[in-house]
Formats: structure tokens, sequence, C-alpha cells
């Protein structure tokens, strides 16, 4: 029973280590760096747009919150 929960607790290790090494393989098989990989995967140009789209409405929320908080002012001297 002993080998039985060693080759449990060790055999998933292993496993693992075997992935690594395989996949780790075809990984140097690539004829770019990463990095390059990475940023011609991603369209920047819709990027900076939905940025700048998500700034717009954080911004505009902001202001609807600080207007809301101007009126209560103004109808509480009034």
């Amino acid at each position: 029973m002993k080998l039985y929960t060693q080759a449990k607790k060790y055999g998933a290790k292993i496993a693992v280590g075997a992935t690594g090494l395989a996949l780790s393989g075809l990984a140097a098989a690539q004829s770019t760096d990463p990095f390059e990989a990475i940023f011609a995967a991603v369209d920047f140009s819709s990027v900076a747009l939905k940025v700048g789209a998500m700034g717009v409405a954080v911004i505009g929320i902001a202001l609807a919150y600080k207007g809301i908080d101007l009126v209560k002012r103004g109808v509480k001297k009034a």
C-alpha cells in the first residue's frame, strides 16, 4: 500500500514535469520572439478605441453623480 501512495503522490509531479519538458521543446522551435507574437496578435487600434470609450463612460458617470450632488445642494440652499 505504501508503494501505491508514493506513486499517487509523485506521479502527478512527474507527469507535469514531462509535459513541461515536451512543451518547452515546442516553444524553443518558434522562429519569432514571444513578445513580437503577442504584439502581432493584438490590434492596438481597436484597443485604443475601446479604452477611449471606457474613459468617456467613466467620466460621464462621475459627472452625472457630481451633477446630482450639486442639484441637491442647490435645493437645500433655496
